[in-house]
């Protein structure tokens, strides 16, 4: 073999075992990747090196709490009483103050079906790369319980937002029926249908489908279905596309948000302001609308003003 041939075959198997390696190390870093979803076994076995944050109330997480955890509600971190997600710098702000670092490992947990999903939101939308959230929540928590509130040193948090993770009214009207865009509307039927009425109109966003969020649950608890069961759920969603969910404010958006992102679907967007807003604004085309039947209400009201006239004439005259 020639020197020039020979140097040729060093090259060839030098470029393959770059590649081997390559391949190897994409293997271990899947392998190795954090799951979004974790259950107490997980959270047990990396006490010390995580920071558990409470996301519910004040009050709740003083009766008592998973030990070591702090407190940063959701609802502080957002809008009263629009519940809308404070602007970023806002954001940075309160969470440096609790002691986050983009860095930090967080699990959040809450209790209910939604609120730790909210906030799991709030902070992908903010570019922390390492975060999770305890399946089921304080509900499937089984370890001891804490009263004394957990503190961290103040820090500084400086987030990297992710516009693509965040819809806006703006953005949705722009995008109605676009073909690489699918609203996902994760309300029950009922508000779908614009039966069961809980803005200024009922109905939906033209051209968005309805996935109820509640098929994301194991029935009657705050467990998530296994992945393996949420993968058939959104088995026919083509991964190519854009998802933007919403709901009435958002919570239950946020939910059905994590478990796309959980199940590996890069292009998800949550519509913050959601129908509350979206079916407030007559300026705004909407499907299946209908409106709130204030008759009957108004005649139980009536009713009830007449029984309490009977009750004073009845009352005075003794």
């Amino acid at each position: 073999m020639t020197a020039r041939k020979w140097s040729r075959s060093i090259l060839i198997m030098l470029f393959m075992v770059f590649v081997v390696a390559g391949l190897s190390l994409k293997s271990a870093s899947a392998a190795g990747a954090s799951p979004l979803i974790v259950d107490s076994g997980w959270l047990s076995a990396h006490s010390g090196k995580i920071v558990v944050v409470d996301v519910r109330n004040g009050k709740s997480y003083l009766k008592g709490h998973i030990p070591g955890s702090i407190s940063i509600p959701v609802n502080e971190l957002q809008t009263k009483p629009d519940a809308i997600m404070f602007s970023a710098s806002r954001e940075e702000k309160i969470l440096g103050k609790k002691g986050l670092r983009m860095g930090s490992d967080v699990v959040l947990v809450g209790a209910g079906r939604e609120m730790a999903y909210l906030e799991f939101w709030m902070l992908d939308y903010l570019g922390m790369p390492r975060l999770h959230v305890l399946n089921g929540g304080m509900e499937e928590w089984k370890g001891q319980l804490a009263t004394a509130e957990t503190k961290l040193p103040p820090a500084v948090f400086k987030g990297r937002p992710n516009p693509s993770r965040y819809a806006t009214t703006a953005y949705i009207r722009s995008h109605l029926h676009a073909t690489g865009v699918v609203l996902l509307d994760v309300r029950s039927p009922e508000e779908f249908a614009g039966t069961d009425v809980r803005a200024l109109r009922g109905g939906h966003i033209p051209g968005a489908v309805n996935m109820n969020y509640v098929n994301n649950y194991v029935t009657d608890t705050t467990l998530l279905k296994p992945v393996s069961e949420l993968k058939k759920i959104y088995s026919k969603l083509d991964r190519r596309k854009e998802y933007v969910t919403y709901c009435q404010t958002g919570t239950r958006a946020a939910n059905s948000y994590f478990v796309l992102r959980a199940l590996g679907f890069k292009r998800v967007r949550v519509y913050d302001a959601s129908w509350i807003v979206w079916g407030s604004d007559e300026s705004l085309p909407a499907d299946d609308v209908s409106y709130f039947n204030f008759v009957p209400l108004l005649n139980t009201v009536k009713k009830l003003q007449k029984k309490v006239d009977a009750l004073e004439k009845a009352g005075a005259g003794k």
